[in-house]
């Protein structure tokens, strides 16, 4: 049987302003193929898909959706294991016109990696928001 790319919150709390969550990504999934052997670290473009999943679901409980234009200054601090719990702290700021999404992604009080996403409201009903 073929591992899936199994990735999801498991909580998300408060508003869009300012968010928290957390999930864990187990150790049979998929991302850790390759990333290393012996030594399976979690990729960083699961760490951002789910910092990316925990906006547009706190966006779309408050009736906004938008559309991800961006991320940046991104730093990978600490690595993550299988089944490691990360909690991600999260806070909405309008700036210059421009919607940024400030993140920080915890291992045990830890930040294990750090940025920013950038953000647009989607325009019409059927413009996909992932």
């Amino acid at each position: 049987m073929e591992k899936s790319f199994r990735q999801e919150l498991s909580r998300l709390a408060g508003t869009a302003e300012r968010m928290t969550a957390s999930a864990s990504v187990p150790g049979d999934s998929a991302w850790y193929a390759g990333h290393f052997p012996d030594n399976p670290i979690l990729p960083g473009i699961a760490i951002l898909a789910l910092v990316e999943e925990a906006i547009i679901t706190a966006e779309q409980r408050e009736g906004r959706r938008v559309i991800i234009t961006g991320v940046g200054r991104v730093r990978f601090r600490l690595p993550v294991k299988p089944d490691d719990r990360m909690t991600f702290e999260i806070t909405r700021e309008e700036k210059r016109g421009r919607t940024a999404y400030p993140f920080s992604v915890n291992l045990a009080g830890e930040a294990a990696c750090t940025g920013t996403f950038t953000a647009r409201p989607a325009e019409d009903p059927g413009e996909q928001t992932s």
